[in-house]
Formats: structure tokens, sequence, C-alpha cells
């Protein structure tokens, strides 16, 4: 399994415009292109990482259907307009996205 995080940093007092933002990206965009509102997870800074930090979180099981997402993403009509909105409550450049390959602790064999 695939674990996609999207981060952002907000810019100073605009968390919960940013965590609005997003909530509403996630009804237009996010379940358009086929996220279940229960696969998705959000959370926000607290210890280890600037409080202000909020990643939004997604499983797929392979890269492929990553990929997938972002093709349908940027092709859903309302994703370069929430983009815009996020530009305007978020730190120039510090959206991004990283992934990970979930890994089991204790070994199936």
């Amino acid at each position: 399994m695939i674990i996609a995080r999207w981060s952002f940093v907000p810019r100073v007092g605009r968390g919960d415009d940013c965590i609005s933002i997003l909530r509403k990206w996630e009804i237009d965009v996010g379940q358009r292109i086929g996220w279940r509102p229960g696969t998705i997870r959000m959370v926000r800074g607290v210890v280890g990482v600037p409080e202000s930090q909020i990643e939004l979180e997604h499983p797929f099981e392979t890269l492929s259907e990553l990929e997938e997402a972002w093709r349908d993403m940027g092709q859903a009509p309302y994703h370069q307009e929430y983009l815009w909105q996020l530009e305007t409550v978020t730190v120039p450049g510090s959206n991004n996205w990283t992934v990970f390959r979930d890994v089991d602790v204790v070994p199936k064999n």
C-alpha cells in the first residue's frame, strides 16, 4: 500500500482558512476523482513539525493508482480554482506531495 500526503504550511493566522478550503476541495475534487470520505485523513502538526503544518493523506494500493489520481485532479473542473484559493492562505512553495510505502511491523508469512 502507498500513502500519499499533500502538505501545506499556512500563512500566520490562516490555518483554519486552509482547512476550510481543503474540506471543500475534498467534496468538489476529491470525491469526484473517486476518493471516498472515509479514506481521506487530514492532520495538523503538534510535535516535531510546525504546529501550522497541515497534511491531507490518502492511501492507494499502487503507485499507478496515485498517478491516475493526479491525472484526474488535473482534469477536475474545480481543482485549479482551489489551488488559487490555497495560494492565498499558504506560504509560497510550501505545498508538496510525499509518498510512503506501508510496511508491516510484523512480517506476514
